[in-house]
């Protein structure tokens, strides 16, 4: 009985790169930034902002988020900043009641742990003062690293699967909402984006052509982003932008590491 190879990573030449992966990923953790600059501004000016969240996040954020853009001790950071989004988003946006955009925006805060989880697993890459260093090695694909990518990978599909089933019940709604924010926009591209919002995601979850699904979704968020989030002159809408833009930059992530050991491709 002969042993079955396994069929060559088309990606592989990218991933072997550090020419190419340095700077993907550094776009990655630039994407991760502006989210959290508008949250530090935002807690310390808005009145509505409680004394502990004023006083205690913004220290975290920004020792947290100087180190991810810098590449150093990033693990540590990226664990530090996906604790600090979790207990936020659940102190803050898991209320029963939520609905449509407030529970999009709950999905897309846990997208954004999920990053940061894809973050620790994978490292800064080789842009990053842990290069320099020799701490930028991939986590081992196993243990504590398998947990937190599996996590993850829930996490980062529950947005995705929630619009897309938004899109398949309310697509007349739907349409409109495109027309009101891009009238530009054919709406039979609603369907292209149930597609994504249903494939991709479960490529994703199930751990099956990961790093294609990972890039798909990536690529859909700054699209989606651009082409329906650009209007800054309401508050809504930008922080819609920005939390696309950091869950796009932390799927870049996911597509470095891959599947991890508890999904499809590694049984294959």
């Amino acid at each position: 009985m002969t042993e079955r190879t396994p069929a060559p990573d088309v990606f592989a030449p990218i991933l072997k790169s550090d020419v190419l992966m340095g700077p993907l990923l550094l776009i990655g953790r630039l994407f991760m930034a502006p989210l959290f600059l508008f949250y530090i501004v935002h807690e310390f000016t808005s009145p509505d902002v409680t004394s502990v969240l004023r006083y205690v996040g913004p220290p975290i954020q920004v020792v947290g988020l100087a180190m991810v853009v810098l590449g150093y001790r990033t693990r540590f950071a990226a664990l530090m900043m996906a604790a600090y989004c979790l207990v936020t988003a659940l102190l803050f946006r898991a209320d029963p009641a939520l609905s449509g955009r407030l529970l999009t925006h709950l999905y897309k805060d846990l997208a954004v742990v999920a990053g940061f989880l894809f973050l620790f697993a994978y490292g800064p890459g080789p842009l990053s003062l842990d290069r320099l260093q020799g701490r930028d090695t991939p986590a081992p694909s196993g243990g504590v690293a398998g947990c937190l990518v599996l996590a993850g990978r829930i996490l980062c599909s529950l947005v995705f699967v929630f619009a897309g089933q938004n899109k398949i019940f309310r697509t007349a709604a739907m349409q409109a909402y495109m027309v009101k924010h891009n009238p530009h926009v054919p709406t039979q591209l609603i369907y292209l984006a149930i597609v994504t919002q249903v494939v991709a995601p479960a490529l994703v979850l199930f751990g099956y052509k990961t790093r294609w699904g990972a890039l798909w979704l990536s690529g859909f968020c700054v699209i989606a982003c651009v082409l329906f989030h650009a209007d800054w002159t309401v508050r809504d809408e930008y922080v819609q932008f920005l939390l696309d833009f950091a869950n796009a930059g932390g799927l870049l992530f996911l597509f470095a590491y891959g599947g991890g050991p508890w999904s499809v491709d590694a049984r294959a």
